[in-house]
């Protein structure tokens, strides 16, 4: 017996993030698969809390929020709980309940990652809105986003961003980041970077709240098939997590001058509503672009966003806060009124990135002309191009991508693919009947680099290298992905 428990050792099978600080794990990634030229000097403009390791930032993550949990009488089961920071492919961010009553909660690499580009992108969207220096530049930026329907902008360039940390982990299996001349760090004084750090941190603590108010709560059913139990975790998580971040604001109001507490406290409760909903988006990316099978894991953001905020901002709670004063409250009903408005305008176009970047369906081909190249910091503009390349190549129909193969061993795999046979494409392809098995496993989940992996590993059979053992797999991949869908 090693005294371990049961989470402890489920968690060993999982591959761990490095020690080193995030900034440099995800620029090691991208080294690895030729991003980065080798005299490229590159700093990640991410905030000071990726100078540690993710395994760090989720732990001292993980210590707030149980604190809150406690507060809240949700703390007697969370001293059985294990958090890890992973870069295993088929997990966004789940709990897994064990039979000693311990729990795990695993995190994607990837997902911090991609919070990180929808937190950069609102900040900046957002930061001519709050430009105190001008009253009046202000409220005309406001009036032009009530006229468009949306705060942030065209989504475009988020999609560009979210697809590049996409593409890559189908084609590599690694999380890396795409880096605009925007989204270099202002070192003198205040940027947008304050507000997207601030948002951060609160997507963070959402995510990581949302998987241990699963266990705080006792849930042992998957959550997406359960849609209370889900929206009772998303609940909690933001309770929880607004008890911290009012007590981070308020340590920090006395930077900011005299601030009054309830308006720390409103404005806390709406940022943590805003981070909630990027958490939930970012996930829904992440499982819809990068995982085969995705079913068993969360539901759909925007039907979690939309049950959180009538929970956070509907009609009960203004009818509660009535029934306790005894009279109708008109401020308190214009102030909601405005957060369900401003969190619609605020969350419309990132849901609509968030789409159009997880969709590797046979459609039109991806449009990467909305990001020049020469406002790309990192990757070099070569690396940037082979990605748009190989993306415009596995968006193609499967007749295209069975043509791709034509002159190569795996082109008649290719054509059982396209006749709907994925086990006997994959065993034309020398794939092992064991890891056939494995990957038509309905009841467990399936990430796409997975089968490039294991398609690949077969190709070296075959004598491919350099370019074709890159590439013909994951061509290969993409056809068996789709009918592996389609059996579904």
């Amino acid at each position: 017996m090693t005294g371990e428990s049961m989470a402890e050792d489920a968690g060993r099978s999982l591959l761990p993030v490095g020690k080193e600080s995030y900034s440099s794990y995800l620029r090691k990634n991208m080294a690895d698969i030729g991003a980065l030229s080798d005299d490229q000097k590159w700093r990640l403009p991410f905030p000071e809390l990726f100078g540690e390791s993710l395994s760090q930032v989720l732990d001292a993550a993980a210590a707030d929020l149980a604190s809150a949990l406690t507060m809240l009488g949700q703390g007697d089961r969370l001293s059985q709980l294990v958090v890890i920071a992973t870069k295993s492919q088929s997990v966004s961010a789940h709990y897994a309940p064990q039979e000693d009553e311990s729990g795990l909660v695993v995190v994607s690499d990837s997902l911090v990652a991609l919070c990180t580009s929808y937190c950069q992108h609102v900040s900046r969207e957002l930061s001519p809105i709050a430009d105190t220096t001008s009253i009046l530049k202000s409220f005309l930026r406001f009036a032009v986003a009530h006229f468009k329907g949306t705060l942030v902008g065209d989504p475009a360039r988020l999609a560009s961003v979210l697809r590049y940390h996409h593409v890559n982990r189908r084609a590599h299996g690694v999380a890396t980041a795409l880096i605009t001349q925007q989204d270099r760090r202002d070192e003198d004084g205040f940027s947008h970077h304050d507000t997207a750090d601030l948002f951060l941190l609160m997507t963070i603590r959402f995510l990581l709240g949302h998987e241990m108010a699963h266990h705080a709560l006792a849930h042992h059913t998957e959550c997406s098939q359960s849609p209370e139990q889900e929206s009772q975790a998303d609940f909690l998580a933001l309770q929880a997590g607004n008890l911290v971040n009012a007590d981070v604001m308020k340590k920090n109001a006395s930077d900011i001058g005299f601030v009054r507490k309830q308006w720390l406290e409103d404005a806390g409760e709406f940022y943590g509503l805003v981070s909630a909903v990027i958490g939930m988006l970012a996930v829904q990316s992440l499982e819809e672009a990068l995982l085969v099978r995705r079913g068993r894991t969360h539901r759909p953001a925007r039907e979690r966003a939309a049950r959180l905020i009538e929970l956070s901002l509907g009609d009960a709670r203004i009818h509660e806060r009535e029934r306790i004063l005894g009279h109708r409250d008109a401020s308190f009903r214009k102030r909601i009124d405005s957060e369900r408005y401003g969190l619609e305008l605020l969350t419309r176009s990132l849901a609509e990135a968030t789409d159009k970047a997880a969709d590797f369906s046979a459609s039109p081909e991806f449009d990467w002309t909305v990001l020049p190249t020469a406002q790309v910091v990192a990757p070099t503009e070569r690396h940037l191009r082979e990605v748009a390349r190989l993306d415009g190549l596995l968006c193609q129909p499967d007749e295209s991508l069975a043509a791709a193969l034509a002159h190569s061993p795996l082109h008649d795999g290719a054509l059982y693919a396209l006749a709907g046979d994925t086990r006997r494409a994959m065993r034309a392809w020398k794939v092992p009947d064991a890891t056939i098995r494995t990957t038509h496993d309905e009841a467990t989940a399936l990430a796409f680099y997975t089968l490039v992996h294991c398609i690949r590993t077969a190709s070296k059979t075959y004598g491919f290298s350099g370019e074709d053992l890159h590439e013909l797999p994951i061509v290969a991949a993409t056809l068996i992905s789709r009918g592996l869908t389609h059996e579904e």
